[in-house]
């Protein structure tokens, strides 16, 4: 509760940087209007919704493994929406505010939040339904990419264009790890990474391995920027696993921005 005004910044600050990106790849400033959107792993709340249809989205849709947002309290949404009207838009966001109530009491509403163990989109939202679709560190805990992808194919209109920022560094609550040695979860042969699997582990999948599926699964004018990067060459490919060392892996690159059109 402390910290609401906290994560009410972090899912408008999410938006703004998908939105930038999305401008600098369609060269459009206003491309989100009108446009059925799905996000993938929302996450523990769907401010991130609210603020796509507060920019001009004609839908939000998103759909996670598991309902964290039942956890999240009342007053996050009362200080989010507080949060909009002192943006100065022309967005009635008292008719934001009712597309939430109804979304929570299970109504029909422009939030459209799903829950499915095994992500299966095209049954959740059917197949060519979206426009846009955007993700924030979730592509990295995806089991299966190659069918992740195809789920998106399917439930994508063509023309459709695909932002996801991913997070490919080591995941650990210790921050030392994260900050000296980033790269540690490539250090491991295969068998022994796939020892300890759980479900969401980072899939230790590169930037050229989502450009290839995105391209199998007809995905076109892919873009991949570095948004983090590790300049100590040394360390960066000092005991890295075989399956890692050959330059094509990037492993200069901590996380990136994805961006493709489907076609």
């Amino acid at each position: 509760m402390s910290e609401i005004e906290k994560y009410v910044e972090y899912d408008i600050k999410v938006v703004d940087k998908w939105l930038l990106y999305l401008e600098k790849y369609t060269r459009c400033n206003d491309f989100i209007r009108g446009k059925n959107v799905l996000e993938l792993g929302p996450g523990s709340d769907i401010g991130t919704g609210s603020y796509l249809l507060f920019k001009g989205a004609s839908k939000y849709n998103a759909c996670d493994v598991n309902d964290l947002t039942r956890f999240t309290p009342d007053n996050f949404y009362k200080q989010f929406f507080n949060k909009l009207r002192c943006l100065g838009s022309k967005v009635n966001v008292d008719s934001l505010e009712e597309e939430f109530n109804k979304f929570k009491c299970g109504s029909s509403s422009r939030l459209n939040y799903l829950v499915r163990k095994d992500l299966d989109i095209v049954s959740a939202f059917g197949g060519g339904s979206v426009d846009l679709v955007f993700s924030q560190a979730v592509f990295e805990h995806f089991d299966n990419i190659d069918a992740t992808i195809e789920q998106i194919s399917k439930v994508c209109k063509p023309e459709a264009v695909l932002i996801a920022e991913i997070d490919l560094k080591t995941h650990s609550r210790y921050k030392y790890i994260l900050e000296k040695d980033p790269n540690n979860i490539y250090r491991y042969h295969r068998a022994v990474y796939n020892a300890f699997w759980f479900r969401g582990i980072p899939n230790r999948i590169r930037p050229f391995q989502y450009k290839e599926i995105l391209q199998r699964h007809g995905w076109v004018d892919i873009v991949i920027t570095p948004l983090s990067t590790f300049s100590d060459f040394d360390k960066k490919h000092a005991g890295l696993n075989k399956d890692f060392i050959d330059e094509k892996n990037q492993m200069n690159y901590l996380s990136i921005m994805l961006c493709a059109r489907k076609k």
